[in-house]
Formats: C-alpha cells, sequence, structure tokens
C-alpha cells in the first residue's frame, strides 16, 4: 500500500483501452437560535436549518403523502477499502492488496495507472482465485466462445448490474481487437483486465427509474442500484449472490423486500465491521483535520513510560471489541455511551486501575471498569489518548469533538492567528504560578475574540479532567500536581445544566434527543455520501424520529434503508 507459472505478455490492450474507457465519463454564537427557534421563529434542527418546509428554490418540502425526495450529490466512486473488498470478493482472492487513491472524485492520470497495476497484479495471482472467472481453460485451444461467457458471467457481477447493448458491444469489441494482435490467452487476459478497470466497476452510478408525478430529475433506484447502494452501506463491498438474487426478481422496490435483505446481511459479520468503522469514523480515531490518529498521537516518554505501540494497539482492540459487543447484544446507543464493560489485557487493566484480567499483554478479559470513573465510548483510553496533548489533557479538544460530534452544535473556524501552542498546566513562564490545565486554558482563552466560541466549548471539555493525556485517571494533574476540577456546563443542548465530570456528561447526553438525532444524521450522511441538503428534510426527520424512539442502532440502519433518501436519486446539480 504473482503467476500462472508461465511467461505473460504485458496486458498491451488493457490500459490504454480502460484509459480511454475512463477519461470520457466523465463559530456558531446564536446559543438561543440553534436550541429552539431562529429569527423567524421557525423550529430550527441540529445543524440550525429551519424546518419550515421548503428548499431554497421555495418549493415545497412536503413529505406525508407526497412525492419521494432526495437532494442532488455527486458522482461517487468507491473508497480504497471498497475497492480492495470488491475486487477480493469478484475474484475469491482474500489477499489482494493494490495501490489505490481515490482522493479525486474523477479518474486522474495517476489513478488510471493504479488501476492498470491493480488488474495485472489480479491476473498474475490466478492462482489464488477461489471464484470461477474465466469459463474455459485459456491456456488451452482458441475457443472465442469463451470471450463470449467471459462477458456474460464476470462483467454483471462487476458491474453490479446486468450489462446495457453498448456495453456488451464494447467488451466484445476490446477482445476482437485484441485477438487481432495478440493471442487467446493474452486476449482474454486484455478482457477481463478491462472489465476489472472499467468506470461501471470504479463508480457507484445511478440512473434510476422515473417517478410519477414527482420532478424529472428524482428517480427511484433500480433494484440492481439499490442493492448495491445497500451492500456498500452495510459491508462496504459488492453484492452477494442472494442479494443479486433478489435484485434480479425485482423484489428490493417493496418495503419488505429491502426490510428483509437489511436484516439478513445485518447478521453478517461483514456488517458488524461495517457499522463499528462507522463508529471508528465518528470517533476520529483514524485521525481527523486537526488531529493525529491513535496511533500517531505521540506523549512525553518522560511522563508516559509505559504509552507506546502495544499500549496503543491495545487501547484499539479494547474499544473496537466493545463497539463490537454492543453491536452483538442490543445494539442500544445507550449502552454504547454508557457502559462499563471493558475487554482488557495487563496494561490496560493497570492502566484503568481494575483487577480480574491477566498481567501479560497477549491475555484478554472482559471486566467492569469503575462506574464512578467510566461510562462508554467517550471514557475510553483510545478517545481520550487522541483527544488530548502530548504532556496533558486537551478539555479545547475533547470539548470541541462532544459539541461538534456528539451534539452537532455548529462551532465556527478558529481566528487564522490563533495561539494553538498545546496548554499543559503547570509552571508558567518565568515560573511566577503554577496553573492547572484548566486554569491555564482560562486564561488562554478569556479574552474577547475567544470567549465567543470558548464559553461554550471549554465547559464541556472541563468535565473530562479527570483523565490524562492517555486516558488514566487523575485526581491531582500529572504536570502541575494541583486537584483536578472536573465540573462543566452544557450549553446549547437540550439537556442544558451543570454536569460533574464525564460520567455524568456521558448519562446526560446518552438521555439527548438532540444527541439522537446527530448520531442518526451522521449515520444518514454516510448511507446516501454526502452532507445532507434541503431535499433530505422529509428522510432526515423520519429517521431521526425513529431513533430517538429506539435509540437501536440496527433499527437505525433500517430507518435509513427504508427511508426516500436512501431510495431514490436526484440527477440535478448539486445543490
Amino acid at each position: 500500500m504473482e503467476t500462472n507459472g508461465r511467461e505473460r505478455a504485458p496486458l498491451r490492450g488493457a490500459g490504454v483501452l480502460a484509459m480511454a474507457a475512463l477519461l470520457t465519463t466523465g463559530c456558531y454564537d446564536g446559543l438561543s437560535s440553534f436550541a429552539g427557534a431562529d429569527d423567524d421563529g421557525e423550529t430550527a434542527g441540529p445543524h440550525g436549518d429551519s424546518h419550515d418546509g421548503g428548499d431554497d428554490s421555495g418549493e415545497p418540502a412536503g413529505c406525508d403523502g407526497g412525492a419521494p425526495m432526495a437532494a442532488p450529490r455527486p458522482l461517487r466512486r468507491l473508497s480504497p477499502a471498497q475497492y480492495q473488498n470488491t475486487m477480493r470478493d469478484l475474484l475469491g482472492d482474500p489477499g489482494f492488496v493494490a495501490e489505490y487513491d481515490a482522493t479525486e472524485p474523477l479518474i486522474t492520470e495517476r489513478a488510471v495507472r493504479q488501476l492498470r497495476d491493480g488488474a495485472e497484479l489480479a491476473l498474475g495471482r490466478r492462482a489464488e482465485w477461489t471464484n470461477p472467472v474465466f469459463p474455459c481453460d485459456i491456456e488451452g485451444p482458441s475457443d472465442d466462445a469463451c470471450a463470449e461467457a467471459l462477458i456474460a458471467s464476470l462483467a454483471p457481477r462487476a458491474f453490479r448490474r446486468p450489462l446495457v447493448d453498448e456495453e456488451q458491444q464494447w467488451l466484445e469489441g476490446v477482445y476482437l481487437d485484441a485477438r487481432a494482435e495478440l493471442g487467446f490467452t493474452d486476449s482474454m487476459e486484455v478482457l477481463a483486465a478491462t472489465v476489472l478497470q472499467a468506470p461501471a466497476l470504479l463508480y457507484l452510478g445511478e440512473e434510476g427509474t422515473a417517478v410519477v408525478d414527482a420532478p424529472q430529475t428524482l428517480r427511484r433506484l433500480t433494484d440492481h442500484e439499490l442493492a448495491s447502494r445497500l451492500s456498500y452501506f452495510l459491508w462496504d463491498t459488492m453484492p452477494d449472490d442472494a442479494l443479486r438474487q433478489t435484485a434480479d426478481a425485482g423484489e428490493l422496490h417493496t418495503d419488505e423486500g429491502l426490510r428483509a435483505q437489511t436484516e439478513r446481511m445485518l447478521e453478517d459479520p461483514r456488517a458488524r465491521g461495517r457499522l463499528a468503522r462507522l463508529l471508528w469514523s465518528w470517533m476520529q480515531l483514524d485521525g481527523g483535520m486537526l488531529h493525529f490518529s491513535l496511533e500517531e498521537a505521540d506523549k512525553r516518554a518522560d511522563l508516559y513510560p509505559e504509552y507506546g505501540p502495544a499500549l496503543q494497539e491495545a487501547m484499539r482492540i479494547e474499544l473496537e471489541a466493545f463497539v463490537d459487543d454492543v453491536l452483538q447484544g442490543d445494539a442500544s446507543f445507550e449502552r454504547l455511551m454508557t457502559s462499563t464493560r471493558a475487554y482488557v489485557n495487563g496494561p490496560l487493566a493497570a492502566l484503568y486501575g481494575v483487577e480480574g484480567g491477566s498481567a501479560g499483554e497477549d491475555e484478554w478479559a472482559w471486566v467492569e471498569l469503575p462506574a464512578t470513573q467510566r461510562a462508554g465510548v467517550l471514557t475510553r483510553a483510545a478517545f481520550l489518548s487522541v483527544f488530548s496533548n502530548t504532556a496533558a489533557q486537551s478539555p479545547i479538544r475533547r470539548g470541541t469533538f462532544t459539541l461538534e460530534e456528539v451534539l452537532c452544535f455548529p462551532l465556527g473556524d478558529p481566528p487564522p492567528d490563533v495561539d494553538d501552542t498545546p496548554i499543559d498546566g503547570g509552571e508558567q513562564p518565568g515560573g511566577s504560578e503554577v496553573l492547572t490545565v484548566r486554569e491555564a486554558t482560562e486564561a488562554r482563552t478569556g479574552e474577547a475574540a475567544c470567549r465567543g466560541c470558548h464559553s461554550v466549548i471549554n465547559p464541556v471539555g472541563y468535565a473530562f479532567e479527570h483523565y490524562d493525556a492517555i486516558g488514566r485517571w487523575q485526581d491531582e494533574e500529572l504536570v502541575s500536581g494541583l486537584p483536578v476540577d472536573a465540573s462543566g456546563l452544557l450549553q446549547g443542548s437540550d439537556v442544558d445544566g451543570p454536569v460533574h465530570g464525564a460520567v455524568e456528561l456521558s448519562q446526560t447526553l446518552a438521555g439527548s434527543a438532540q444527541v439522537r438525532a446527530c448520531f442518526a444524521e451522521r449515520w444518514l450522511e454516510e448511507a446516501l455520501g454526502g452532507e445532507l441538503g434541503a431535499l433530505d428534510e422529509c428522510a432526515r426527520d423520519r429517521v431521526v424520529d425513529a431513533f430517538t424512539a429506539s435509540g437501536d442502532m440496527r433499527e437505525l440502519v433500517t430507518a435509513i434503508v427504508l427511508s426516500d433518501g436512501f431510495r431514490h436519486v436526484n440527477l440535478a446539480e448539486g445543490e
């Protein structure tokens, strides 16, 4: 980020032909407005959007009994994880790994080279394939009918839908052009490589079918498009045989058929892994705009000698195991936010101050963490380590995450000349005094230019002060040696009020309708492939209402899949 034993000719036709095909595809300071009403008195949503029933054009946005709605979105192509998974499942090669960069939405020249190399790598690993790909022995006698069979079998699976006539003719032409210059074996490899680089494999193309009494650009996804959207949402890979057969039978456009497939897929381990990655992404533990990933989060060795790759890996394993345990159980959001159950090895047990596990690094056990110190994901070492500085905790980072990602509270960008050096507390310059992190944070952000945001950020972040830079409990700060003050305050939410410590904060957030709405909206954005628009209001409201009532993350997935936004595509230009 390997071969059939004979010398293969380079794929001269595949790179050129596929390249030709690819190139032709083309700080919020109004607390009262956020919490309740906007200037016109309308109810505000989780992002401050007015629910007055209309988009920017003034068209009505009613949804009860009206036409379905979905906001326009840009064309998406497979993410690196989706590409690798798709190639592995298409070929039955679990060891396939190729360089693939999806940073840019459109295929660049570099991406074309990567795709060519990926196709060559895949063909070089034919001995590792466990799925039937070539319908004949391509090293045997020439058999043009084998090319037709390959097109009929491989291409529809790779494209995740039946071929259209133009694609059939295009692929037949690829084979015939190659056959005019190359031998049978190489021509078949050129044909297969072309399929593996085709836009229909790389892009999640959606054209849909017309909807009665709806705008012309609003289209209902076909069964195969819906199967693809569902599979990449729940599994991060192509549809399996059962899902394809359901799409072939035209059964996905009904609520019953779609719900049945969703429930089936949620029972698959791939779904648990995918939902766990959604939670991991939500917590930004693989890095964010302003912070490093867990594995890159450095700490001062003199203060945290136990911290290093082994402990970082243990932190990740612990949180992943906890999330999977929640998803395998009742999938309760409240449990995610408040449970004390943890999977620890010796070093983590020592960090958490618990007994019951092994003293070694390689032996793990489920334990209960102290209920006065831990409650759910926001009090686990992985999260707390990422949202800290190298020497001490960071109430600003922890508070900002809680507001923006847990409450969907919109904060503006900091001033361009802001002092962003770490605030570690301890002895201040000149040796005049010793301050806690809290006191030093107040001193740094006390000026008028900072107070607009930090009067909201800091009080939330202070609730986490009992956790040092690696998430260990502290009554006295490691750097300053002074007593910790973890009294905090929530503002601009539906659960406003004082909170003392992160346990009380987590319990309060777990019962917040605004927090559940924010969580549901984040998952809906993931499912739809981007930020929500005005035409997504109906889908958003229904998904939020369902999750606010149930708090069940599996039911949240089902509500998303059954929503109009998930089952339709808007081909208009983006908002």
